[in-house]
């Protein structure tokens, strides 16, 4: 009899150490499948392009060339980037435009587009009224600035994605659209547009890196102080990851008073 408590004793440890093993498998299991969970979506791509070189090929703005096609993270700006020095003073078609024509090798290119009604110096956030480059006053405000980050422009059959690095307030006569070739040049450019950004992002960027600006007018100062508005990004490398990346305000933010 005793012979047979001992056993079923034994018995029943042993199926209670298969449960307790079998209990802490489901658990790593499920911690397994939970880290694997958190890390994939950590994985996901912020901010996926939505193709537009086919509007690029096929739009036509009057008797312009349409050289590709713009499209800014957040906000309506979805227009043909045309060259026709001409059509910017009429004001009135969707589009936007390069002062000057690019060409093969150089890294940095000028895209200006029309602000007409959100010229204040508190600009509305992403008015569904505005068009061509209104909205891009909506990244003066530090919330909107932190959550999109990226511009597309869709060129020769290619939706290229750019990462935002800096944004300012310039004098008129410090933008017009200039290409940039020599690698002093762009380094100096790059050097300048940081120092003078209301933000500090945390990428880097550097000579070699092909550089877009988007530039519009502005009144948040009066009409006769910086009255030129310009965000500039980077074009995404090859193999770089499509994430969300730090953004913290600086010494120059402070000077908008917007809060």
């Amino acid at each position: 009899m005793n012979k047979k408590k001992k056993n079923g004793k034994n018995q029943f440890q042993k199926r209670r150490k298969a449960a307790l093993i079998i209990a802490v498998l489901l658990v790593l299991i499920i911690i397994f499948f939970a880290i694997n969970h958190i890390l994939n979506t950590s994985q996901e791509e912020y901010y996926s392009p939505e193709s537009r070189h086919q509007q690029a090929r096929t739009t036509i703005i009057e008797d312009s060339e349409t050289l590709g096609w713009i499209k800014v993270q957040g906000t309506n700006i979805d227009y043909p980037v045309v060259y026709e020095t001409n059509l910017v003073y009429l004001g009135l078609k969707d589009y936007t435009w390069l002062s000057n024509r690019y060409v093969e090798g150089n890294n940095r290119m000028a895209i200006f587009g029309h602000n007409i009604k959100n010229v204040s110096n508190k600009p509305i956030i992403t008015d569904k009224e505005h068009v061509r480059f209104e909205q891009l006053m909506s990244f003066v405000y530090y919330d909107f600035a932190s959550k999109n980050l990226y511009i597309q422009y869709s060129h020769d059959g290619k939706d290229d994605l750019y990462k935002i690095y800096a944004i300012g307030f310039y004098d008129k006569s410090e933008e017009k659209g200039e290409f940039l070739s020599s690698t002093d040049d762009v380094k100096k450019y790059i050097d300048t547009v940081r120092k003078k950004s209301i933000y500090d992002y945390k990428i880097d960027v550097t000579e070699k890196d092909n550089i877009i600006s988007l530039v519009t007018c502005t009144r948040f100062f009066g009409s006769n102080k910086k009255t030129s508005f310009k965000i500039d990004a980077r074009k995404v490398r090859k193999n770089e990851k499509i994430n969300k990346y730090g953004v913290s305000k600086n010494e120059n933010y402070d000077i908008l008073n917007l809060e």
